[in-house]
């Protein structure tokens, strides 16, 4: 298992690129519902569907949360770009014992109060059109037993009439009590439907 190993100026190398990045190459930003900080540790799961995926979350939590950015990544990934590591990415090992020492490295980093751990409970990058999404067992396992606050962040991309995609960003925050009725997969994929229908609103305006 690689650990994160935060370096500040890989750290700030980041913040500023996923900045430049996503003004550079996005037409309008929106970001939209539960963006308030938080003192606890922050648990956010999103939707994998490009090669944006970690600026996308990197710059909210800048922008909003100002948290330790931690984001769980394949090893086979992690490892032909290891200079990542010292941005905060760690790696596991899916369906190899040594997932387990991943696992346990991530509630770790969830009891300080200071951290933010990104994941991806879709294992893989996906369609963006890909619904219902489907987590997979050993992320479910994870967010079932820790009692920090979850963020569930849906990221959409649209050209509607415009020669540069606008990125939408909805957040919605999850706790622990709400879990005993429906799993955290079934709360995404319910949030995911809310913000296809904004998504859909903004077409009719044309934003």
């Amino acid at each position: 298992m690689i650990e994160a190993s935060h370096n500040p100026f890989f750290v700030w190398f980041f913040k500023h690129y996923s900045g430049i990045m996503i003004k550079t190459h996005f037409r309008k930003v929106f970001i939209e519902g539960d963006t308030q900080r938080s003192k606890d540790p922050i648990l956010v799961v999103s939707n994998h569907f490009s090669w944006w995926d970690g600026f996308f979350i990197n710059y909210l939590n800048h922008r909003l949360w100002k948290k330790k950015f931690h984001v769980m990544m394949l090893e086979e990934q992690l490892r032909s770009r290891k200079f990542l590591s010292r941005a905060g990415a760690f790696s596991i090992q899916k369906n190899l014992p040594s997932s387990i020492k991943t696992l346990r490295y991530a509630r770790k980093l969830l009891k300080d109060p200071d951290n933010l751990l990104l994941m991806y409970p879709q294992g893989k990058i996906r369609s963006q059109a890909d619904y219902p999404v489907k987590f997979e067992d050993g992320a479910q396992f994870l967010l079932n037993s820790e009692k920090n606050l979850l963020k569930m962040v849906v990221v959409l991309t649209d050209y509607f009439s415009h020669k540069k995609p606008t990125l939408s960003m909805y957040i919605k925050d999850l706790r622990s009590e709400e879990l005993k009725k429906q799993s955290i997969e079934d709360h995404f994929n319910i949030f995911f439907s809310e913000c296809i229908k904004k998504q859909n609103q903004k077409a009719d305006l044309n934003v």
